[in-house]
């Protein structure tokens, strides 16, 4: 698929195309798994409230393995969609792509800078979760972008070919 700048309505519907997976994916994330793992760890604090870090480092450990899956499936949908280009406007969709990871990383700096220039107004949890959320979306937005930049480097099978 050849990328020409065209109509409005085609390139916001490969803009669409583009940002759909990530934002599926967030929301997947935060309602199908966030929810029901905060129900499981208010039974863990009455049943055994020692095992509430290993559920912690458990949900951590499925969302790393969650997001390597994502982002392997969606390097793949990236290469399979845009393999009539030339290199550099692969890499350049692959970080266009991941701008749902980078708006989110920005909303928690804007949210947590809001918190530091005005303390009395933010309670304590609100500025615990926007300095996590922010540390936690960098690296997010980092991992992304490795990943998918090590998924779709040319294998040297292909290249010497």
């Amino acid at each position: 698929m050849k990328i020409t700048i065209g109509p409005l309505s085609f390139d916001i519907l490969l803009l669409l195309r583009l940002w759909l997976p990530p934002i599926v994916f967030i929301v997947v994330c935060t309602v199908l798994f966030f929810v029901p793992f905060h129900m499981l760890l208010l039974f863990l604090d009455d049943v055994a409230p020692n095992l509430i870090g290993t559920a912690w480092l458990s949900l951590l450990i499925f969302y790393i393995i969650a997001g390597i899956t994502f982002t392997s499936f969606y390097a793949r949908f990236l290469r399979t969609s845009f393999m009539s280009e030339d290199g550099r406007v692969q890499r350049g969709t692959a970080v266009l792509s991941g701008l749902p990871f980078y708006a989110l990383c920005f909303l928690f700096l804007l949210d947590m800078l809001y918190c530091l220039f005005s303390p009395d107004d933010v309670p304590g949890l609100a500025a615990f979760v926007s300095v996590v959320g922010f540390v936690g979306f960098a690296l997010v937005s980092a991992a992304y972008l490795l990943l998918l930049r090590f998924l779709l480097r040319r294998s040297t099978v292909i290249a010497h070919q």
